[in-house]
């Protein structure tokens, strides 16, 4: 018997403290049919004022989201002290 868990078509949703009220209250990884995705999850009522859940899956993101997280390189031009022209 292997100790290694499956986690296929599972996740988990945690607690998030979003000043914004439109973002969702609860968001984690979820997996469906093997394959990864995050998912969302508000808090809301219905016309009849009754409480439900609203969910929504999306791909996952990378942990670094574009160029603006990470240090600019350096410039990697003309090599010389020299102006090129």
């Amino acid at each position: 018997m292997s100790n290694q868990y499956d986690n296929t078509n599972s996740g988990a949703a945690f607690l998030k403290d979003n000043a914004n009220p439109k973002a969702p209250k609860w968001a984690g990884p979820i997996n469906v049919e093997g394959k990864e995705y995050e998912i969302a999850v508000w808090e809301k009522t219905s016309k009849a004022g009754k409480p439900f859940l609203s969910f929504k899956l999306d791909k996952p993101r990378p942990k670094t989201q574009g160029n603006y997280n990470q240090a600019k390189a350096p410039y990697k031009g003309h090599d010389s002290e020299e102006i090129p022209f």
